[in-house]
């Protein structure tokens, strides 16, 4: 009870210092424009995680001002949480990973040039792959962040302490250490949003770009929250089960992309009204004007429209598909035809060597054949 009643006045301190930090980053706005351009998640994510343990905290809160992308108000979280910053980084590069997955055969791969020293995705605008992006980003951040606590790996949180679910059985032992997902929600929260927060909405024209990002940005979280549920395990000698324990478990990545690819498809159309609020279009669902259901705060939303994947556009952050690999004979969106555009595409033969016809042979060997394999491989024009 001690050990809880400290942790909780240790995080509440910390978030204050937050709080105050938050009105002084307000005297930083013009420098945070400048900065805004790149984006935070990655350089947080191209960090050498390997290299920042939870012991070497010194080293990371000086490497914070140095990573480029973070607003006045991320930075100085990142210097009060240090420890917290190798996670984020984890968080990031996984929800990219995962973004890049869940979009491998799309002409909009979650991706950026090969020759560039970004990694993921640069938004220009509040089209349906940013909504997707801030929201498994958002997501990611809390699922790492949460999934550390359990481990012991973060100062300041520990297991879940989320009450017991009447879905579990009276025979079952909710006591095992559960991921704490609502740790890694408010940090998610803190630290994703407050760069949007920190747009003056009567002086930047960005304010309704902002208020979209921070609803995906909930959205990507809360659904992360939705998707957790109770992980049990049985104990007893010979698989007896004479005791089940159970605890909270965060979803998979993979589960989220899963989720919020459904949710990518079936994006809303807004509008910023007059009162700098945000207005649903009416019988409008995903840009196509077809009539879907009522909004849910889980929902992805957007502003513009998506901007031409075929070619590469720097002004809009668009890498184009010249040179992506597509399957000839395909009809889906990693075919050559629609992959590339309608440019046509490169064809390239590849033989490759490889053992085959291997047989055993008295007393002891195994002796193979050398076979040439020819492959070939179609790149977009």
């Amino acid at each position: 009870y001690i050990h809880l009643h400290f942790q909780k006045i240790y995080i509440y301190a910390r978030f204050q210092e937050i709080m105050v930090a938050s009105v002084i980053t307000l005297l930083l706005i013009p420098v945070a424009q400048c900065l805004l351009d790149v984006s935070w998640w990655s350089s947080v994510a191209q960090i050498n995680i390997g290299s920042m343990l939870v012991g070497s905290g010194g080293s990371m809160s000086r490497l914070c001002p140095q990573l480029e992308g973070l607003s006045p108000g991320q930075a100085r979280i990142c210097q009060l949480f240090h420890e917290h910053m190798p996670a984020v980084g984890a968080g990031a590069y996984n929800a990219i990973q995962e973004c890049q997955h869940q979009f491998r055969d799309g002409r909009w791969n979650c991706s950026t040039p090969t020759s560039s020293t970004h990694l993921g995705p640069i938004h220009k605008k509040a089209t349906k792959e940013a909504a997707f992006t801030y929201a498994i980003l958002s997501a990611g951040v809390a699922h790492e962040i949460g999934r550390r606590c359990k481990q012991g790996g973060l100062p300041s949180c520990g297991c879940s302490e989320e009450g017991r679910p009447g879905s579990i059985k009276e025979d079952w032992a909710w006591t095992g250490c559960g991921d704490n997902v609502d740790y890694g929600y408010r940090f998610s929260k803190d630290f994703i949003d407050v760069r949007e927060k920190e747009y003056d909405g009567k002086r930047s024209s960005e304010d309704g770009k902002s208020l979209v990002n921070r609803r995906n940005n909930e959205a990507g979280r809360k659904l992360l929250k939705k998707n957790s549920s109770p992980k049990c395990k049985c104990h007893g000698v010979s698989g007896a089960c004479n005791l089940k324990t159970c605890w909270l478990q965060l979803p998979t990545m993979r589960r989220m992309g899963d989720v919020l690819s459904k949710k990518y498809y079936n994006a809303h159309r807004v509008i910023i009204n007059t009162r700098g609020n945000m207005q649903f279009i009416s019988g409008e669902n995903s840009g196509n004007g077809k009539r879907g259901r009522r909004a849910l705060l889980t929902d992805l939303v957007f502003l513009d429209d998506s901007p031409d994947y075929c070619r590469h556009d720097r002004s809009l952050g668009t890498v184009g598909t010249n040179g992506r690999q597509c399957r000839k004979d395909s009809s889906g969106g990693d075919g050559c035809d629609i992959l590339c555009c309608g440019r046509g595409y490169n064809q390239q033969t590849i033989q490759t060597k490889s053992k085959c016809r291997c047989k055993f042979e008295w007393c002891c060997q195994v002796v193979c054949d050398t076979c040439l394999n020819t492959t070939s491989i179609h790149t977009c024009k």
